[in-house]
């Protein structure tokens, strides 16, 4: 903060950048897992393909020249599939009943 008085703009731009990054991908993560969810109900396929996706907002950004900080993980992208598969049989076992 105090470099930019002194014409030294470039972190702070930077910051400035990856705080709007952080708050697009975060509101757009969101919609789209809502969405995934409201749509699960009827359409589960769609709605699991929805929310693996938002899963690629922070990835998108990037190419974008929004950094977020956020490193995609293998590790995560297996948890977040299981987790579906899992949420998915607990549905239909509670939906037989």
């Amino acid at each position: 903060m105090f470099s930019v008085p002194r014409g030294y703009t470039d972190g702070f731009i930077m910051w400035v950048k990856q705080v709007i990054a952080t708050c697009l991908t975060a509101f757009l993560q969101s919609t789209m897992l809502v969405c995934g969810l409201i749509l699960f109900k009827d359409y589960w396929l769609l709605g699991l393909g929805i929310m693996l996706a938002a899963g690629e907002i922070p990835r998108i950004a990037g190419l974008f020249g929004l950094e977020t900080a956020a490193r995609p993980n293998i590790n995560g992208v297996i948890n977040t599939a299981q987790s579906a598969v899992h949420l998915k049989q607990m549905v239909s076992s509670v939906a037989k009943k």
